[in-house]
């Protein structure tokens, strides 16, 4: 049988879809022996198994459970409820259940968001690094991505309006800033209290959305917490999407996102059609770990746990690598990244690397402007304290042989 290529009827979105970065990096976590810095995945020896299992099993026993039932587009409501009051308890947004909407991961809330307010064209300010996830799903949906530099206090907010401006004149529309406003991925930076203020200032005044990613905010092992944009906000522009994929179970897909209840009602709407319900099994499984306290004691056995990987990380990092070489010091999340003298490329070191058995992500994944040829990230958080005391020590010596060529 002859069969046509059908790539000739693919839509004009479909045109636009790209390979992702996530996906060779899971090809590597696969390598046999590979002491991988590269994926950016929780720890499996963390995760609540056993609870999660006591707790299936009652579920799956009693007959009028509705586990195993299709549950509402927006979320099983007790566990809004238990979210939204969370939320005022742990961070000061003020919200209601009705402005909750649980998803099968964060990337499916940003999808959603960008689903009802980008068209074609639109732009989307977004960190230079920034997460590749993000980016992806912004340019997935028509968007185009513009990037604005990040430093120790996350993405440079000064520069917005200079940009927007400039936008404006080529006749481009901004509808968007997508920031991950702690410990971000990929640099482990945090926004500083004061950009966020002045972002929301921004947002009013342009009149455009904040998509906040606050995937990582439960994880810091330092410093004092830092309002989220969501709870500073009080125009509505913000859109805030949280996930138990790094405190709970990446597997189970339970994530949520807050917003005003006019937004959380149109992504609603694009959630029906698009896989109608998040996995109510998992829902309930989270709403009765959260009752029992479980869940609050995991994420500070997490806390402490990843604590002690990031801290071996960079003593090792300051030990072993080069002066020449720069690296971020985050205060909680799974991230440091390295960057290193112009000229040097990290591609080729990751070459010199996997003869070593070593990985880590290339910087230039996270830049959309085809920038960061020169730095990469480190991932401490599945790695085990063996990988890292073998891995790091060897990755100086590496960079020490690239700087000397």
């Amino acid at each position: 049988m002859v069969f046509q290529n059908p790539d000739v009827l693919f839509s004009v979105k479909a045109q636009a879809l790209k390979p992702s970065a996530i996906e060779e990096i899971h090809k590597l976590l696969e390598v046999p022996g590979l002491r991988s810095l590269a994926g950016a995945w929780p720890d499996p020896s963390v995760f609540p198994a056993r609870e999660i299992s006591e707790i299936t099993s009652k579920l799956l026993a009693e007959n009028d459970s509705p586990a195993l039932q299709y549950c509402s587009t927006r979320g099983y409501l007790e566990l809004r409820q238990t979210l939204a009051d969370l939320a005022g308890q742990k961070d000061g947004i003020d919200c209601s259940a009705d402005q909750i909407l649980v998803t099968s991961g964060s990337v499916q809330g940003l999808d959603l968001a960008c689903r009802i307010f980008i068209d074609p064209g639109d732009v989307v300010l977004v960190g230079l690094p920034s997460y590749f996830g993000g980016t992806g799903t912004i340019t997935s949906n028509g968007g185009l991505n513009v990037g604005i530099p990040v430093d120790d206090d996350g993405i440079q907010v000064g520069l917005i309006e200079e940009q927007l401006f400039a936008l404006e004149n080529e006749k481009k529309k901004v509808k968007a800033v997508y920031v991950i406003s702690n410990f971000q991925n990929p640099t482990g930076v945090t926004l500083s209290l004061t950009r966020r203020k002045k972002l929301l200032e921004l947002a009013a005044k342009h009149r455009f959305m904040i998509f906040e990613d606050d995937s990582y905010g439960e994880l810091r092992f330092e410093g004092q917490h830092l309002p989220s944009l969501m709870a500073l906000d009080n125009t509505g522009w913000v859109v805030h999407f949280r996930s138990t994929s790094k405190t709970f179970s990446p597997g189970m897909r339970v994530a949520w996102c807050t917003g005003p209840g006019d937004v959380i009602s149109k992504m609603e709407l694009a959630k029906q059609f698009n896989d109608i319900a998040t996995n109510t099994l998992s829902q309930l499984v989270l709403l009765e770990l959260i009752r029992t306290g479980a869940f609050s004691k995991g994420i500070d056995q997490n806390k402490a746990y990843y604590r002690s990987k990031r801290d071996l990380t960079l003593g090792l990092i300051e030990e072993h690598f080069p002066q020449e070489v720069s690296w971020t010091s985050p205060s909680g999340g799974f991230f440091t990244f390295i960057t290193l003298p112009e000229g040097v490329s990290a591609d080729e070191l990751l070459i010199d690397a996997l003869k070593h058995k070593i990985a880590f992500v290339s910087g230039s994944s996270f830049f959309v402007d085809g920038s960061g040829m020169n730095s990469f990230r480190l991932s401490y958080s599945q790695a085990s304290p063996e990988d890292i005391k073998e891995a790091i020590p060897s990755l100086g010596e590496l960079i020490k042989t690239r700087l000397n060529n």
